[in-house]
This record gives C-alpha cells, structure tokens and sequence, in this order.
C-alpha cells in the first residue's frame, strides 16, 4: 500500500511540534496524504504561532496548546508523538487501553517503508557530527551507483522523517541517526541496522539492561563499525554478535586529512565514516576531499570567542552527563575549565561525572531549572570546585569572565534539557553566543 493510502482518511493527533518545530515538515506531508490531522502541544499559542499560521493555512484541523486533553485523543486512529513525549505519558493511557495506535515518527516510517539497507548511527555522543561527515561520503557512493536511492531521518532535523515515504523504494540505503529511546522502540520491532555504527558505548539507561541488544537482530551479513573501547564492551557486557566488527581509530586517516577538526574526537568520529565509506565502496582519494570540506557543527563543542585570553565553547547540544564529560576532557588543558552547567531535569545520573570534574574543573556555573535544584547539594560537596548560580545563560557568561583566569576556558555544557517550555537548545545556545560576543 502507498503511504498516502495509508494515511487517506484517518484522523491522527500529532503530540508536539519538536523543540525548533521539527514536526512541521511530516504534519505538511500527512495533511497532503489526505488525513486529518490536530496538533497537541503544552507550549502556548503565542509560542507556536509562526508555525500554526503555516499549518491552518495548509488544512490543519485543530490544534490545542497549552494542554493535551486525554478525552480528545479516544477518537484519533493513530497518534504520533513528538520524542519530548514518552510513551507512559498520563494522557497517553486511555487511548493505549483502546488500542489507538501511539508511534514515533522513526517506528511508524519503518512500519510502512519498503526493505532498506539501513546505516545505524549510535551512542551517547558524536551521532549528529557522524552523521553529518558520512552524508555527503555516501552521497557519493549513490551517485555513481545509477539508480541507487539515498535518504537520511533524523530526529532532530527539519526535513521530516515520514516525508521520506513518498520517494524511497526498496534497496535503498537509509542513514539514520537512533537515538536511544529509539533504540528501544526498534528492538521491540525486531529491527536491527544492517550497519551499526557507534560512536560510544551506548548509555545503559532504563531503555536496555544491555546497550547491545539492539544489535540482536542482525545477521553475519551485517556490520558493526566501532572503536575499541566499543567493540571491547561487547564481550565484557556478554553479548556475542553474530555480524562483523570492524574496529575503527583515528590512524585511518591520513594526518593532513580533516583539517577543519576542533579536537581528537573528531578525527576518531571521521574514521567512522570512513570505515563505513569504504565498505559502500567510495576511494580514500574520493572521500579525503569531502572530509576535508567538513565543518564543525554549531552547539557542539563550537569554538565562540577569545577574550583577554580565556576561550569560550558553546556546547549547548548537551543533554547528557556523557556528552558533557567528553566535551569536559577534549578541551581541558589541566584545571583551566569554568563549566556553565545545568536546566531542566533529564532523569540522568550525575554522580560518575562528578567524580572527574576535580581533575579538569575549577568552577561551575548553575542555570537554573528543575534539574539544577535536584543536583545543587552534590554539587555543592564537591572538593576544590566553587560552585557559582547564575539567573540565565547571559548572567552565567558574565559570571564566567568575572571567575576567570588567563588560558581559562569557559564552556557551556549544561549536560540537562533546556529549562520550561518557552525555551530550546538552539536558542539557549544563541544566547550563550550572543552574550560572549556582547562582552
């Protein structure tokens, strides 16, 4: 059945346009395929207004902001939710005692698309910057392939993911970026990569009691492309593949490759692409010039501004302990890091972070949010680190200045979401930016 069919008809409540309106591109597409589609978010109207303007103009049904009524969802045949929203949602119990069909947009894409080579980019770190550097690499090995069909989803990118529908066919190579509940969702569908890819060791969380077991459903045709560390994780956490491992470092590449690389993290997430490039068949000499063409992605360890000599590091992509900790030991040159840290609570756990920010960290800087509240006394107790509370992000930069010395860096990782509802990563990130620049 073609994807419009599917959806011709069918009344869907999509939960949550994503925190920079990711949603929009897929509700455009539902709304084109002929179903009838309501929007539900917990923002304000206000908030959300430039992109219900769009919506409405182009058939939207209805849309609730502010609340999402579970009363309303009984009547939908299928609802969508935005990755804000987990699936054990309170408003989300009495449709799923209906049996109304409740999907992300990655499970309901791989419900309805056609058999795919799918390209798997894991772990808790570096998925986005992989992603970014393989695109244009396996773009290549397409292009010269005739006929050969490419697409890439991923959750946090304007470009939607069930869009894809309408223009992939079987034996297509997919490049998806999983994020770790998805991990989850896809194990349940009994979907494996045929190519996992991973950047680190995927976080244990409360998704899986083995980071691996995504991998469960591969075949000895199927590849896992990983460091050591990973692939050594493997057999300490007992899981035995049954596709091949090839182990990556960042030696793959020539010392005059990346040129535009911030720290060693780049290289070794450059010799990922390339290890999969390879096996799609793109020539070092093709792929060293699109390597060497890559740019640092913004939000992420992205170097801002030198002033009287202390640096400043936007790394406002950071909602995890791990992430901040990589970002941490990249850039620390001994106890020179001020770490503007905190936001909204995430439900991580701290405390293995805490125990290294002594050996790079000399002081951290609090946003406020309900995370922050919930980790102010751990912090609080830790040795040789002052602990400083700031009012917003442009108070925190400030106070970064006033704390520090010569060869400092500072660095914004909060390591937490951004905090209530009106704000996002993206524009607490710009205003990092905006105030460094403003100093």
């Amino acid at each position: 059945m073609a994807s419009r069919d599917y959806f011709k008809g069918k009344r869907i409540a999509v939960i949550g346009l994503g925190p920079h309106g990711e949603m929009v591109t897929d509700i455009k597409f539902l709304i084109k395929a002929g179903a009838l589609v309501a929007v539900y978010d917990l923002r304000s109207e206000a908030r959300l207004k430039s992109h219900l303007v769009f919506l409405r103009s182009i058939g939207l049904a209805n849309y609730v902001c502010g609340s999402i009524p579970a009363d309303d969802l009984l009547d939908m045949d299928l609802i969508i939710l935005s990755h804000e929203y987990p699936r054990n949602s309170s408003f989300l119990k009495e449709a799923e005692d209906k049996k109304i069909s409740i999907e992300y947009q990655e499970t309901l894409f791989f419900r309805l698309a056609p058999p795919l080579t799918v390209i798997g980019v894991m772990g808790a770190v570096g998925k986005a910057t992989v992603v970014s550097m393989l695109e244009p690499l396996l773009e290549s090995a397409c292009d010269a392939l005739e006929g050969q069909g490419f697409c890439v989803i991923d959750p946090e990118s304007d470009g939607g993911i069930l869009s894809n529908l309408k223009k992939v066919k079987t034996g297509d190579i997919l490049l998806a970026r999983i994020v770790e509940s998805i991990m989850k969702e896809l194990y349940e569908m009994r979907i494996s990569p045929h190519v996992a890819i991973f950047t680190t060791i995927p976080p244990k969380g409360s998704y899986f009691s083995n980071p691996f077991e995504i991998l469960t459903y591969q075949t000895y045709n199927n590849f896992i492309v990983a460091s050591d560390d990973v692939i050594d994780a493997t057999h300490r956490l007992k899981f035995q593949p049954k596709a091949k491992m090839l182990r990556t470092k960042a030696s793959l590449l020539g010392l005059d490759w990346l040129p535009n690389a911030r720290a060693a993290h780049d290289r070794d997430n450059a010799s990922l692409a390339l290890q999969v490039a390879r096996l799609f068949k793109v020539p070092d000499e093709v792929a060293q010039p699109i390597l060497d063409t890559w740019k640092a992605l913004k939000g992420r360890l992205e170097f801002v501004k030198k002033i009287k000599n202390v640096e400043f590091y936007n790394d406002t992509a950071s909602v995890s302990v791990s992430s901040t900790e990589s970002a941490i030991k990249n850039i620390s040159q001994g106890r020179n890091i001020i770490l503007i840290f905190g936001g909204a609570e995430g439900g991580s756990e701290y405390a293995p972070l805490y125990t290294v920010l002594p050996k790079y960290v000399h002081t951290v800087i609090l946003l406020p949010g309900s995370g922050t509240i919930r980790q102010r006394q751990a912090l609080q107790k830790i040795d040789h680190i002052k602990v400083v509370s700031a009012q917003s992000v442009e108070d925190a930069v400030v106070l970064a200045m006033e704390h520090a010395h010569q060869n400092d860096r500072v660095l914004f990782s909060p390591g937490f979401e951004a905090s209530g509802m009106e704000n996002s990563r993206k524009e607490r990130g710009e205003s990092f930016v905006k105030a460094v620049r403003g100093l």
